[in-house]
């Protein structure tokens, strides 16, 4: 469950507002944001991922966002559009490695094979990372994200950059666990409208929410 409380985001140098006095419960496995650009809604994931400080309360499982960063960690996991700026090893097999080091030794030659499997990434393992297509590069990092199992999975505009195909892997992977809480950002209504929640994100505060909050928002962009 997560749980903001009058939650503020403003920045210097003139205290601009990109989130204004948010309070709200995500409490469904699937939650979609929607809205215009500079709205709220990446600031809002931004927040939630430890990314961003805040005013107010922004609880994730009961705990702070803000003081919690290492009780979260592993807990949360985050996703931008753009993956490359994700992938920090040289190769596909070692960025996914990375977020298998909590493991035992044991356990990660067989851990990463699953992984790559998984998320049909086999045959690139040995790839450098940053040789791959937008498309590869997004599965690449959602395995990363998804190899530390996390109970919550933040995506801000995971499909973006992607085509058809690439698009379609990438969400159906968001949508393939029942054991973990999605909050997905996005511009692609149709995706949103896969999700059990809608909030549509407006000059910095929910404007409207529920399944009919993507009708409101077309209505408003005309």
């Amino acid at each position: 469950m997560i749980e903001l409380a009058n939650v503020t985001v403003t920045v210097k140098p003139d205290d601009a507002v990109l989130l204004d006095n948010v309070s709200l419960t995500l409490d469904k496995p699937t939650t979609a944001i929607i809205g215009e650009n500079g709205s709220g809604k990446s600031t809002l994931a931004k927040v939630l991922a430890g990314l961003l400080d805040y005013t107010g309360s922004a609880k994730i499982q009961g705990i702070e966002v803000a003081t919690g960063r290492k009780a979260l960690s592993g807990r949360v996991g985050m996703i931008i559009a753009n993956a490359a700026a994700q992938v920090i090893m040289p190769s596909v097999a070692e960025d996914i490695e990375l977020s298998l080091r909590h493991l035992p030794k044991d356990q990660r030659q067989a851990t990463l094979e699953a992984v790559l499997a998984e998320h049909d990434l086999t045959e690139l393992a040995d790839r450098p990372a940053l040789s791959l297509s937008s498309g590869q590069l997004q599965r690449l990092a959602l395995a990363t994200v998804l190899a530390t199992r996390p109970d919550v999975l933040i995506a801000d505009e995971p499909t973006t950059m992607l085509d058809a195909r690439y698009a379609k892997l990438v969400a159906d992977q968001l949508f393939a666990a029942s054991d973990r809480q999605l909050v997905l950002i996005t511009h692609d209504l149709e995706l949103a409208a896969r999700c059990d929640d809608i909030l549509w994100v407006h000059d910095a505060q929910v404007a409207h929410r529920g399944p009919d909050s993507i009708c409101k928002y077309r209505e408003h962009i005309g």
